[in-house]
């Protein structure tokens, strides 16, 4: 049993700088994932915080926009509405 416990350790000193070497590795590569992830994470928010602004200045300019049209077709029918009564009156 001593034999394969001195095998053991033997061949883990042997291989110790590869393990040291790939647990390096594997914990870079953790890292630059976490980066790539909070990256991606802050690039979403922007575009999520510029698509809900231009959608709320969208909505504002369309409001205003139906605003003044329908203020130009009050205007147009009150219009109308005098001319006919003119008409009217002159007709007398």
């Amino acid at each position: 049993m001593k034999e394969i416990t001195d095998t053991f350790f033997s061949k883990l000193k042997e291989q110790s700088f590869t393990i040291v070497l790939m647990i390096g590795v594997i914990w870079y590569q953790g890292r630059m994932m976490e980066e790539r992830v909070a990256y991606w994470q802050k690039l979403y928010e922007q575009q999520k915080a510029y698509i809900e602004q231009t959608t709320k200045e969208d909505k504002t300019i369309m409001l205003d926009r139906i605003e003044y049209l329908q203020e130009q077709r009050d205007k147009y029918v009150e219009d109308l509405i005098i001319q006919k009564t003119n008409k009217n009156n002159d007709n007398i």
